[in-house]
């Protein structure tokens, strides 16, 4: 998904009218590239705000992470818009906190970019 993309769909999800975007930027930028740093960091134990993973900046940036991730970044902005609202909104955001939360979960189940390399403790050899 392209950053564009991304924000549509953040739209979508709140109930805006994708034409009402101009009244959500920067903070939709912002927590776009929060939810992106959180995933970098479990993807790859780095940041974002590196040449591998720049700052996501335009609307044709696409995240450096697998595809199957990116909807991760609208459900993760949604909840952030949500979660500063009345208990109702709050409570409508919550499905996509846990929905950027399994994904990012997954993401460190599966030992991320280092592969399927996993460390097992307390085996004896």
């Amino acid at each position: 998904m392209t950053v564009a993309e991304i924000k549509n769909e953040v739209m979508f999800q709140t109930n805006n009218d994708v034409e009402d975007l101009g009244d959500f930027l920067p903070y939709l930028m912002d927590y776009i590239n929060e939810g992106y740093d959180l995933l970098v960091n479990a993807w790859a134990s780095a940041h974002i705000h590196t040449e591998e993973y720049p700052k996501l900046v335009l609307d044709t940036d696409v995240p450096n992470l697998p595809e199957w991730t990116h909807r991760a970044l609208s459900d993760w902005a949604t909840w952030l818009g949500y979660r500063n609202g009345n208990p109702s909104k709050q409570n409508r955001g919550f499905q996509f906190k846990m929905a950027f939360e399994e994904v990012l979960a997954k993401i460190k189940s599966e030992g991320g970019i280092k592969g399927r390399v996993r460390n097992f403790y307390n085996i004896p050899r």
